[in-house]
């Protein structure tokens, strides 16, 4: 099970982010401190005409199949800066990792059902089946977008990230709490998420988004890699 560790060292802070959101378990936050690119509140603006785009503002998010982007999460104090390419059924994001003493690059075949755990270092890579990840390295703004219920998303106005227009929303469940998205005007890509679970706040933000335009030897490995497999050991019969 050692070699199952870097991947999920990489996707944790992803994954619970998003089965959080998932299940909208949330609790009600104090987003008032804000970053350095963002303004300190949305506006009131509550125009007629921004309510009822909603479902087309995360059609467009999720129509989207070809994109880079940047995605900082942090939890409480502690931060993971992921960069992911993704194309169709292929994913592959790049973090340092301290434990593997350099970076870890994930490469996600969902057609396939493979992933590839590559260490740069030691032009090594672990291939293992995509069912023995169970924190889905195909994590992506457009799962985000799926697991959002425009039922339960309420505008509460605009605001500005990187010079990005954006539609804020509370995404509310009964009885559990809020959580608030910032949706890209443009297309519908959310370019920032806040959420409490557990009394700790989770703050999600994707930066340096580029739709389309991204070959595909960004998910093939190096020449002249060392590829181990990883079987999952069977548990001997009683």
């Amino acid at each position: 099970m050692k070699k199952n560790l870097p991947l999920t060292l990489c996707l944790l802070a992803l994954f619970l982010f998003t089965a959080v959101l998932a299940g909208c378990g949330t609790a009600p936050q104090d987003s008032s401190a804000p970053t350095d690119k963002q303004a300190a509140t949305p506006s009131s603006d509550k125009s007629s005409d921004s309510e009822p785009v909603l479902k087309d503002l995360l059609g467009k998010g999720k129509a989207i199949s070809e994109m880079s982007f940047d995605c900082e999460t942090q939890v409480g104090e502690q931060k993971i800066l992921v960069k992911t390419w993704m194309k169709g059924e292929k994913l592959r994001n790049e973090v340092e990792s301290p434990e593997a003493d350099g970076k870890i690059i994930n490469i996600i075949d969902n057609a396939a059902g493979v992933v590839y755990v590559y260490q740069p270092e030691q032009k090594m890579a672990t291939k293992m089946d995509i069912s023995m990840a169970q924190q889905d390295g195909s994590s992506s703004p457009q799962e985000d977008l799926e697991a959002m219920n425009p039922e339960k998303m309420k505008y509460v106005g605009k605001d500005t990230i990187d010079g990005k227009r954006c539609l804020v929303y509370e995404i509310t469940e009964d009885n559990v709490g809020t959580s608030k998205v910032w949706l890209w005007e443009e297309n519908g890509i959310p370019l920032r998420m806040e959420v409490i679970s557990d009394g700790e706040k989770m703050v999600m933000e994707y930066r340096n988004i580029k739709v389309g335009g991204i070959p595909d030897s960004m998910f093939e490995l190096p020449a002249g890699t060392q590829i181990m497999e990883f079987n999952m050991p069977t548990m001997p019969t009683p």
